[in-house]
């Protein structure tokens, strides 16, 4: 009836027990040398019926409680029980034996261990959630270092929304919401900032995307801080409190630096826990977003923002070096206006071409400027030599074979234009190692100079010069074909023919831009540099460098 006692429990822990069940004393006895002593009183020994109930208690499994009835009225109740130090103590007293007492005891007893469960589970649902809490505060610190590793993540190369993509994902995980986005801005006329689109979306919106553009205009109006709004429930909320009607909660961090708005992060719907239980920790709030999903929001966004603005700043800078690169261009073609969008043509058909190849988009934007200027050192070539209608001699050809050394010397000096410099002074060498200007061969020409060079020979074949009309495009490809391997290399002309119905593209849509730029009359003196005669706008497009004469071993 009594049971059993936990083997774990101390003899201190088990006579307080039995004395608060029993409403009597017990006591904790010890056997040294055949003789029982009491632990609370050492001088105490026990009657001749406790001492045959200790005895016969000292023989049972530890923790088994025995019964003796002294009489009608008393019983003797022990314990035996391993003490810390491996010893076995016996803990014994007396209690009534009728019924009533025995049972308003019990009653007691099952009234006070109830409680007891019940208290029990409380702190466990309490421990528990205590420990989710520490398991969303660990989730937090563990994302926050996340955002920080995503700084490597933050190059130039990258865009908003490519970074965004990274971490929105594991955001909204985390924030336990069932829709997070990103929306982008623009300036309008009167620089206030506007939603253009939705750039990113993980979840769901639960609304149209058009009308989250007005009410994030509208819930931001007041300026570029966080905002949160839990709402009412749909049954009580006025709509014309709400701009958007099935959305319970939403928070909005703008993503702003030196108060430029790049765009918002918004978060829609906590989403409910999977045991909706009213716990002392989750009874106020836990359907709600609070100021933990606000801060990690904003540390995404103060992120971003961070990104977005440096990422501007490469842009304007970057602009910058193409329009110094195309300034450094029209000092070349002002000087014959007959190889007028040679270079321009170059670099795009170069850029295709290393598409096609599989290079990164940092590598693709590099040849292409590396294409504007590689023949940037043609301004150190004398007029008579460069605007020569007819064929060069010797002397003249080696002035012309030097201006890759010089568009290097011209280019050494810009350090942001360095990376482009094997383009600029390779693009003559020939995978034979018979071109100039240091005979190169095979994979020692840099890879920029070697797809440069199909895209230059391409052009400068097809082009009309002054000396004569470009040659028709399958002679051309012929050319190119027979020259694989020996004079250009062979994956490079592969990757040409391969885009090759692009490249077509490319370059109609080229002679269109420069037909619309063109349209105008236009004053040969002021864009050719001299009296040159008056051209059609396809005539400029397709005027290129005389190839044939610079490369002695292409049979151009």
């Amino acid at each position: 009836m009594i049971g059993e006692f936990p083997q774990t429990a101390t003899p201190d822990e088990v006579c307080d027990g039995l004395s608060s069940m029993f409403g009597a004393p017990f006591h904790r006895w010890r056997k040294r040398n055949g003789t029982w002593s009491c632990l609370e009183d050492s001088a105490c020994r026990p009657a001749d019926a406790l001492q045959r109930h200790l005895d016969r208690a000292a023989t049972c499994e530890p923790g088994r409680p025995t019964i003796t009835q002294l009489d009608a009225a008393k019983l003797l109740i022990g314990a035996c029980v391993v003490d810390e130090g491996g010893g076995e103590v016996v803990v014994a007293g007396e209690a009534p034996a009728d019924a009533t007492t025995l049972a308003m005891h019990l009653a007691q007893v099952a009234v006070s261990t109830q409680n007891s469960i019940h208290e029990q589970a409380e702190q466990r649902v309490l421990l528990e959630s205590y420990a989710n809490k520490l398991a969303d505060s660990y989730e937090e610190l563990s994302f926050l270092r996340r955002l920080s590793q995503h700084v490597e993540y933050c190059d130039a190369s990258n865009s908003l929304v490519e970074v965004a993509e990274a971490m929105i994902p594991s955001l909204r995980e985390l924030m336990a919401v069932e829709g997070l986005a990103l929306f982008t801005a623009e300036y309008d006329v009167a620089g206030r900032p506007r939603v253009t689109e939705l750039a990113y979306l993980s979840g769901k919106l639960c609304d149209a995307q058009e009308e989250w553009f007005h009410a994030i205009e509208s819930l931001t109006a007041a300026g570029t801080r966080i905002v949160v709004k839990n709402f009412p429930p749909l049954a009580v909320r006025h709509a014309s409190n709400v701009p958007l009607a099935r959305v319970r909660s939403v928070v909005i961090a703008p993503i702003v630096k030196e108060k430029t708005v790049f765009g918002w992060l918004v978060g829609i719907n906590k989403r409910h826990a999977d045991d909706e239980s009213q716990t002392p920790a989750n009874s106020l709030g836990f359907d709600e977003i609070g100021t933990i999903e606000a801060t990690l929001l904003q540390s995404a966004a103060v992120m971003l923002a961070t990104h977005a603005a440096n990422v501007q700043l490469f842009q304007e800078k970057e602009q910058l070096v193409v329009d110094t690169i195309h300034t450094l261009v029209g000092v070349i073609e002002a000087k014959d206006s007959y190889t007028s969008g040679h270079s321009d043509r170059v670099a795009l058909l170069g850029r295709e071409i290393a598409e096609q190849m599989g290079l990164s988009v940092a590598e693709c934007h590099d040849i292409y400027l590396a294409g504007l200027l590689h023949d940037i050192g043609k301004v150190g070539v004398s007029d008579d030599v460069l605007l020569k209608p007819g064929r060069l001699t010797e002397q003249e050809f080696a002035e012309i074979r030097r201006h890759p050394e010089v568009g290097q010397r011209l280019l050494q000096r810009l350090k942001p234009l360095r990376r482009l410099l094997p383009g600029v002074m390779h693009h003559h060498e020939s995978m034979d190692g018979s071109g100039y200007p240091h005979g190169l061969a095979g994979e020692d020409i840099p890879q920029m100079a070697r797809i440069l060079a199909v895209a230059d020979a391409w052009d400068a074949m097809t082009s009309d010069r002054p000396y004569r009309n470009g040659m028709p495009e399958e002679k051309a490809e012929a050319i190119l074909r027979s020259g694989s391997g020996q004079q250009w290399d062979a994956d490079a002309v592969a990757a040409f023919f391969a885009a090759r119905e692009t490249i077509r593209e490319v370059l109609a849509q080229w002679r269109d831009d420069l037909r619309n730029i063109l349209a105008a009359p236009w004053d040969a003196d002021t864009i050719g540099g001299g009296a040159q005669p008056r051209r059609e706008p396809e005539a400029a497009a397709e005027a290129a460098q005389p190839a044939a004469l610079e490369l002695p071993a292409n049979p151009v």
